[in-house]
């Protein structure tokens, strides 16, 4: 259903564009923008050293119920009934803490991306923005994530749009 839609939306910029006069595309590629704009480098390397800390968080906890689970195997024929009971609560307790912890990672880190990449990705919209009124384009695609398979380079402003927000 998407790929349909992106092979329509193509169509329909063709057909626009056939009998538009003087109708200006534009070309970016939002991957490079990323890779080479320091605030996205910068948010992306928090990102992941903000990952990594999770992650060893819940290796932390793992770490920890296996030396409780350890522990409880060890003792398991001289405790009393009701220690058993305990340890077992415990491990349970603590086990049940480690999955959602894991589950929660995930809405966690998509979270963090929105807080650190919303303002990086309203720069970048503001900058193309612009470039678009003053440059005349009708048009500014993403050549990524679309179905572009070639496009003149004279339509790309990446450039354009990465010196702008050095300028920044």
């Amino acid at each position: 259903m998407k790929r349909l839609t992106l092979v329509l939306s193509g169509i329909l910029i063709l057909a626009v564009a056939s009998f538009a006069k003087d109708f200006r595309v534009g070309i970016i590629v939002s991957s490079r923008i990323m890779e080479e704009y320091t605030e996205a480098v910068d948010a992306q390397q928090i990102l992941t050293d903000e990952i990594a800390e999770w992650q060893r968080q819940a290796q932390d906890m793992e770490t920890e119920i296996m030396a409780l689970e350890e522990e409880y195997q060890q003792l398991a024929l001289v405790l009393s009934e009701e220690k058993k009971a305990q340890k077992e609560e415990e491990l349970t307790r603590k086990y049940q803490e480690y999955r959602q912890y894991q589950a929660s990672l995930e809405q966690k880190a998509y979270q963090r991306n929105q807080e650190l990449f919303k303002p990086i990705n309203e720069k970048v919209q503001t900058i193309i923005d612009r470039i678009a009124q003053e440059q005349g384009f009708d048009i500014i695609l993403d050549a990524v994530g679309s179905n572009i398979a070639y496009a003149d380079p004279q339509l790309d402003i990446t450039e354009q749009v990465l010196a702008e927000l050095k300028k920044q």
